[in-house]
């Protein structure tokens, strides 16, 4: 713990504000507050993410039903559709304003259970190695062969990866944080597919939500640096 933050520990008022627990999870307060100010650089990219998300599959399964947020019968959306009207008794919402309600996470399962990730994202090109050197861009089956991630696996991987990092950052959580083990150095932001670990390196964020938004329209990465 650096000299720094620890004298800030150690000022009782400055603890109680930003609390003991937080503020041990950086080496200095100015890493605190780098921490932070890496989240205000991303929210564009990641808000405009999950923007281009919500639409997409809308627009997927609008075509079959325009009302298929209101007429579902997943007991999951459901629940989420009765914390919605619950905060909102005296409005009556349009579809739009059901699909902006809903919760990131509500909008990646649907997208799982409705198979819709060949429809929503093209990432056959994607090398996860590029977001760390740890990873890798296949797995093993049981008879020890290795399989390449297909496309689906690379879309819930992305998924995950994308949910993990928001809500982190929505937390104001060390997004910059590494984990150590047998002297080594991995990333702290991670998923699992078919038991292999996929991480985010703290510096390769930005590039990794970049990457995402190219996959979308590559205007995107300019709108969302502006």
């Amino acid at each position: 713990m650096g000299q720094h933050l620890e004298s800030l520990l150690a000022d009782a008022s400055l603890t109680i504000l930003l609390s003991k627990e937080r503020l041990q999870s950086y080496s200095s307060i100015q890493e605190h507050f780098e921490n932070l100010q890496l989240i205000a650089n991303i929210t564009p990219k990641l808000a405009t993410i999950e923007i281009a998300l919500r639409n997409l599959l809308d627009h997927e399964l609008s075509k079959i039903d325009s009302n298929w947020i209101e007429n579902s019968t997943n007991e999951q959306m459901q629940k989420e559709l009765d914390k919605i009207k619950n905060k909102e008794k005296y409005a009556i919402l349009t579809h739009h304003q059901y699909l902006s309600r809903l919760t990131l996470g509500i909008v990646i399962k649907t997208i799982r259970d409705t198979k819709l990730q060949n429809s929503i994202m093209d990432l056959k090109d994607m090398r996860f190695k590029k977001y760390d050197i740890s990873n890798r861009d296949y797995f093993y089956l049981s008879n020890n062969k290795r399989s390449l991630f297909n496309n689906i696996n690379k879309v819930d991987i992305v998924l995950s990866l994308l949910h993990n990092l928001r809500n982190r950052c929505y937390h104001w959580e060390n997004i910059k944080k590494m984990r150590h083990k047998n002297n080594m150095t991995f990333p702290r932001l991670t998923t699992t597919m078919n038991n292999t670990f996929i991480g985010i390196h703290p510096n390769k964020i930005e590039t990794f939500l970049e990457d995402l938004l190219r996959h979308f329209d590559d205007r995107l990465v300019k709108y969302c640096s502006n």
